[in-house]
């Protein structure tokens, strides 16, 4: 996968759920105590500028008809990393990108009330937008001070800024590193901010955050 002048080959895309209070309270969940974890799938990413496909399967039943964006920072791992220390994350991390985490709510609530796993609200292809570029370390001062923003069609429904992460990028590496190994090209999403909100097949989104860039995708519906 190209992402602007770098190509990288991941093996898997990690997420980090509730990474900020003011989502955690939009979702009527739990401040979490360590970091949560999710696992994403290969087949949901879209590098910048393809669509984001709303599978008919969702649109065409009420039971499942809402479809959510969530605008996150993310890092790419850039050595093998397995039980590091704190003060070490840096040299693990390759740049910093913008990702989209796509998720079918309606699905997951299901899922979730009925205690099953919530793996395919967040898997449908497509649902992983990834882009423009990978903005190096060198580049980034701080990446916990870097403001986030997503429209869609041309009105802004999440801005907030990454000094509001509860857990920060050297935290989430290190604690994710006690359990599993990451590789090279590797994606680590650190969560979201509130402002969630249902897409529909013809919408526009934009997603941006500062030293990065600008991600745009149109969202069409699937056949």
């Amino acid at each position: 996968m190209k992402l602007g002048d770098r190509i990288i080959d991941p093996t898997k895309i990690i997420c980090l759920g509730r990474n900020y209070l003011d989502h955690a309270k939009e979702m009527k969940a739990e401040v979490p105590k360590n970091p949560v974890f999710f696992v994403k799938t290969l087949n949901t990413l879209v590098t910048n500028g393809n669509p984001i496909v709303y599978p008919k399967l969702l649109y065409s039943t009420q039971e499942y008809n809402r479809v959510d964006h969530e605008v996150e920072l993310a890092f790419i791992v850039s050595q093998i990393c397995k039980n590091i220390q704190p003060e070490e994350a840096y040299q693990y991390i390759e740049g910093y990108t913008i990702f989209l985490d796509i998720t079918a709510r309606k699905m997951q609530i299901s899922d979730r009330n009925t205690k099953l796993p919530w793996y395919r609200s967040k898997n449908f292809d497509t649902f992983g937008p990834i882009g423009p570029k990978i903005a190096p370390c060198s580049e980034i001062n701080d990446p916990h001070n870097l403001n986030l923003q997503l429209k869609l069609n041309g009105e802004i429904r999440q801005q907030s800024n990454t000094k509001y992460m509860i857990f920060k990028v050297p935290e989430i590496l290190t604690f994710l590193s006690r359990f599993i190994t990451l590789v090279p090209g590797d994606i680590v999403a650190t969560g979201t901010p509130s402002g969630v909100s249902p897409i529909q097949p013809g919408d526009i989104i934009e997603a941006s955050i500062d030293q990065i860039g600008t991600i745009t995708h149109k969202v069409i519906l699937g056949e």
